[in-house]
């Protein structure tokens, strides 16, 4: 297929990383700002020495529920873009924008009532204008949420277009989806290319979706596209089954309460198995 050359005619924002096809996505729905009405931005803030109470807090709420709410992820190195294309995504001033590199420091839950759950942002990994020490226990909530949350159903794991994956970026041993940010930075002769060689680098990870989302804020190309996918990643994906094991999980996080530290670097070299296997990560 050709990639027309001009991004406000440009349909085809999304690839298949295993047959290379293009596509424009527009899910199941036809008016997408429906969905996105009525948010409440900030319905909770959660930092990392909160975090085991609010996860215990969750779970005793989802025990009395009958449909628990899901929450959608967006995940990356600090200054991807995260907090820019939520706000896009939901056309409104949901997240907090800078140019400085770390100016997310906690986890921000905005409640999105009609499609009964929750867009998480979370502090970018890598990078941050803070202390080492703060840079791990902000790793560790990341980290925590991630294997612990129950209301987790979707992560995107958002990528620089112009940098490409760097150190950290596969460390997440859970189903994601990959969107490529600021695209508006590479040569629009490249484009395609760009897309075919994340394409071809990202099928040899597992637990890759197989559609790769190119977006870019400031042009507004292909953010109609994941608009649509993050409404059917409501829609479709499920949280966590723990029916049954509220109590034992609540038990767990009391006991360990894992981790308050975290260095993703060190932890990684020495614990490559146990992640692989799902096991807990030896830490501070």
């Amino acid at each position: 297929m050709k990639l027309i050359s001009q991004f406000s005619k440009t349909i085809f924002p999304c690839i298949d990383i295993h047959t290379y096809s293009l596509y424009s996505y527009h899910g199941k729905y036809s008016n997408w700002v429906d969905y996105y009405e009525g948010y409440k931005k900030d319905s909770y803030t959660v930092y990392p020495k909160i975090l085991s109470e609010f996860l215990i807090e969750q779970f005793q709420k989802d025990m009395e529920m009958l449909y628990k709410p899901k929450e959608i992820l967006f995940i990356g190195r600090s200054n991807v873009g995260k907090s820019s294309l939520i706000n896009a995504i939901t056309n409104q001033q949901m997240g907090k924008v800078s140019k400085k590199s770390g100016s997310t420091l906690k986890l921000h839950f905005h409640h999105i009532p009609k499609l009964h759950g929750y867009i998480v942002d979370a502090p970018g990994y890598g990078f941050a204008s803070i202390n080492v020490k703060a840079v791990k226990q902000l790793q560790g909530m990341i980290y925590t949420y991630i294997k612990t949350s129950s209301r987790l159903c979707k992560i995107y794991l958002l990528l620089d277009s112009e940098h490409g994956i760097k150190n950290n970026d596969d460390d997440f041993n859970i189903q994601i989806q990959i969107v490529l940010t600021k695209f508006d930075k590479i040569d629009e002769n490249h484009w395609y290319d760009r897309q075919l060689y994340f394409a071809r680098l990202l099928k040899q990870y597992k637990n890759i979706h197989p559609l790769m989302h190119s977006v870019s804020v400031k042009n507004v190309f292909g953010i109609n596209e994941i608009r649509y996918s993050l409404i059917d990643g409501f829609a479709q994906n499920q949280a966590r089954n723990t029916y049954g094991r509220e109590e034992d999980i609540i038990k767990y996080i009391r006991a360990h309460k894992r981790p308050k530290i975290l260095d993703i670097n060190k932890d990684l070299k020495n614990n490559k198995q146990n992640i692989l296997e799902g096991k807990q990560l030896t830490s501070k």
